[in-house]
């Protein structure tokens, strides 16, 4: 793999990916209120509670999704690689483990549904149609899992971009038409439809896969040893993913115990805030993950760490561009997105902000580590700290102190913390070394939000409160802040590679480059 091919494959893919983004998150905010408004909202909330019921078994598939990803992302690096036998493998043991939890669901998540939840008597016999149609979706989502690895596994994120910009619009079709359906029938359409839409964009990707990529060809047979590996692999991975849900929840109880359902509300509005601004960041990182598991199959270990380090910064200039300008201006875009601000909304939204430019910037390391495949410590042990400390530490501070911003203070501190362990611990299984670290990513990225403030806060010292003047300030800020981490973020070598993928991405934007997906 050339580092021209893997510049060009970055500016293509982070094109795409912006695209999807911008489109997707524009029709699931209309089609969330066409939903609302059409289904009622206990119609609505009899479809989240089933979802959320299907939903928890999605801690069983998040983790062979990693896996699996990693596993044919490695062998797709190799230069004398067997992606159709890692495909194969992964397929059918897949299909076993749909079966499970197929029967799984039909068991438990039934007797559930029946006694564990209470649904109103109008709404029951269509809410177990509506959980046979989500547990169909549940698996054929499941079984799409080794597909959507190839695509990514190559690098086709146009392709994936587009597949799921047109399930978003089937999906957005499906909730304006909702209003031409007899009320009493909506909730029941509304489930079938969707099925019916994953079954498609499955179709989809089958197809696609099938005509573009010859490691698709299915054949029955499992290599035991690779089964193995990736049970390994799925079994921490997902022993992790527990963790992290369990210390996540377990937050969520405390506020509540402790401050009541009014924090709980602020907490989640600062969480969707966190979750929007990371998929802002994470685009370039979901180019570069592909590549960075490639390169280190293939032992090109130069544009490994390249990738790694340059990610890492990528990852948190991105973040800076929203996160610079809402440190300045919380309160006024709070107002302007929820009209009525909660008390310790600034304060919660602030820190969570704060903590998604770490994320951010991890998230490369963790890839990096991921394709070693020596994972066991590096993921288990500091998800064990974060749950005794941030627990333990946040019902402390919270009953001494009784003030919830001071307790989010704490845990977004405890969050730093732990990835400063796995940091710690990704220098034992990989080539990341805390000195080069902090001269390749944490130094320059300071440097440049250092820079970024005082050129934002003279903007808003400027600019006045209102719609027109914020925008001004975001474009403003966007220039300048572009200016700054060319000048101050990125090291020569950056700069030449930041001028070709500007200008490969100008020449693909004019239609100047290859127009193939």
């Amino acid at each position: 793999m050339s580092e021209s091919f893997s510049k060009t494959r970055i500016a293509k893919n982070s094109l795409f990916l912006y695209l999807r983004m911008l489109i997707t998150m524009w029709f699931n905010l209309w089609a969330t209120r066409l939903v609302l408004a059409n289904l009622g909202v206990d119609n609505m909330g009899v479809y989240g509670v089933i979802g959320s019921v299907v939903g928890l078994f999605s801690i069983l598939t998040s983790g062979i999704t990693t896996a699996v990803q990693r596993y044919i992302t490695f062998e797709v690096g190799k230069k004398e690689g067997n992606a159709n036998e890692v495909f194969t493998s992964c397929l059918n043991v897949i299909f076993a483990l749909s079966i499970f939890i197929l029967i799984a669901l039909e068991l438990i998540g039934m007797w559930f549904l029946k006694n564990g939840i209470n649904i109103p008597y109008e709404a029951q016999s269509a809410a177990v149609w509506v959980f046979q149609f989500s547990v169909l979706t549940c698996i054929v989502t499941l079984i799409s899992i080794p597909y959507n690895a190839l695509i990514i596994a190559h690098e086709k994120l146009g392709a994936f971009a587009w597949i799921s910009i047109v399930q978003v619009l089937l999906n957005w079709g499906v909730a304006y038409c909702l209003s031409y359906t007899a009320f009493e029938h909506r909730l029941l359409t509304y489930a079938f439809l969707l099925a019916l839409i994953s079954i498609l964009i499955q179709m989809i990707y089958q197809i696609y896969c099938r005509l573009t990529f010859k490691e698709s060809r299915y054949h029955w047979g499992v290599n035991k040893h690779l089964v193995k590996e990736i049970g390994k692999f799925t079994g921490i991975s997902t022993t992790s993913n527990i963790l992290n849900v369990i210390t996540n929840q377990g937050l969520v109880l405390v506020i509540n115990w402790t401050f009541g359902v009014g924090i709980n509300a602020v907490y989640q509005i600062a969480l969707q805030l966190k979750n929007s601004i990371m998929s802002f960041g994470m685009n370039i990182f979901k180019a570069i993950s592909p590549q960075i598991t490639k390169t280190y199959a293939n032992g090109e270990m130069d544009i490994h760490k390249k990738l790694v380090y340059s990610g890492s910064k990528a990852e948190m200039y991105m973040i800076f561009f929203i996160m610079v300008p809402f440190l300045f201006k919380t309160d006024y875009i709070l107002y302007l997105w929820l009209g009525n601000v909660p008390e310790y909304t600034v304060q919660f939204c602030r820190s969570m902000v704060i903590l998604s430019m770490v994320y951010a910037g991890f998230e490369p390391i963790r890839t990096a580590v991921m394709a070693t495949n020596r994972i066991g410590r590096f993921l288990i042990a500091p998800e064990f700290f974060y749950f005794i400390a941030s627990l333990l530490g946040s019902c402390l501070v919270a009953k001494l102190t009784n003030n919830p911003a001071i307790m989010v203070y704490f845990v977004v501190i405890m969050d730093i913390l732990t990835c400063l362990y796995r940091i710690y611990l990704a220098r034992n299984v990989s080539f990341i070394r805390i000195v080069d670290l902090g001269k390749n990513v944490c130094l320059p990225s300071f440097c440049v939000f250092v820079v970024s403030c005082i050129s934002c806060y003279l903007l808003t010292k400027v600019l006045c409160d209102n719609i027109s003047q914020l925008l001004i300030l975001l474009l403003l800020n966007s220039l300048v802040q572009s200016f700054i981490i060319y000048y101050v973020g990125l090291n020569k070598l950056e700069r030449q590679i930041a001028k070709g993928v500007i200008l490969k991405a100008i020449l693909l934007f004019k239609g100047g480059t290859n127009r193939t997906i």
